[in-house]
C-alpha cells in the first residue's frame, strides 16, 4: 500500500512538475508581431522569398507548440525558435527598407531615360514627312506614343503613392515598347 501511495505521489509530482511549463506566450507575441511589422514595410512584396520562409518557419513553430501542448511540454527549443524568428524579422526589416530604396532609385532612372527617349520620339516624328504610304505607320506610332506619355503618367502615380515594384514592372514594360517604337521611327525619318 505505501509504495502504491509512493508511486501515485511521484506520478501527482511529475504531472505538477511537467504541467509547470507555460505556454512561451511572451516570445509568441514578439515572433508574431515582428512578422506583422514586416508586412507593414512590406517585406512580402520587396523580400517576398525571405518573408514567405519566415512566415513559414512561425507558422511551423506555431504548430509544434500546439502539438508540444498535449506532450512533453518542453518549449525551451520552441522559445529560441521564436526568438530566432523576432531577431531575422527586425533585420529584414532594414533588409525591406533598403531594397524599396534600390528599388525606387531604378525606377527614378529607368523613368528619366523613357521620359527624354519619349521626348525624342515626338521630335523625330515632327520631322517626318508624311505622305500615303505612311500615314497608317505614323498616326499609329502617334497613338503609341500617346500610350506611353500615359504610362509615364502612371508610373509617377505610383512612384507618389510608393508602389515602387508595380513602377518597376510597368516602366519596364514601357520602356521597351519606347525602344520599340523609337526603331519603328528611325526608318521614317530623314537624313541628316
Amino acid at each position: 500500500m505505501k509504495k502504491m501511495m509512493l508511486g501515485f505521489a511521484t506520478l501527482i509530482m511529475a504531472v505538477v512538475m511537467i504541467s509547470c511549463n507555460k505556454v512561451p506566450q511572451l516570445a509568441i507575441d514578439n515572433a508574431t508581431a515582428a512578422v506583422e511589422a514586416l508586412k507593414t514595410v512590406e517585406a512580402d512584396r520587396y523580400l517576398a522569398s525571405e518573408f514567405t520562409a519566415i512566415n513559414d518557419s512561425l507558422t511551423t513553430v506555431m504548430a509544434a507548440i500546439e502539438a508540444e501542448k498535449t506532450g512533453a511540454k518542453n518549449f525551451k527549443p520552441l522559445t529560441e525558435k521564436l526568438e530566432w524568428i523576432a531577431t531575422t524579422a527586425e533585420t529584414m526589416k532594414a533588409d525591406a527598407e533598403t531594397r524599396k530604396a534600390e528599388v525606387r532609385t531604378e525606377v527614378e532612372n529607368v523613368l528619366a531615360g523613357l521620359t527624354t527617349m519619349v521626348g525624342q520620339e515626338k521630335d523625330l516624328l515632327g520631322k517626318v514627312n508624311i505622305n500615303n504610304r505612311n500615314r497608317t505607320a505614323i498616326e499609329t506610332i502617334q497613338n503609341e506614343i500617346t500610350v506611353l506619355e500615359s504610362a509615364v503618367s502612371e508610373v509617377n502615380t505610383l512612384v507618389s503613392n510608393g508602389d515602387y515594384l508595380t513602377a518597376l514592372e510597368k516602366v519596364n514594360v514601357a520602356q521597351i515598347k519606347a525602344t520599340s517604337i523609337h526603331n519603328d521611327l528611325m526608318a521614317f525619318a530623314p537624313a541628316n
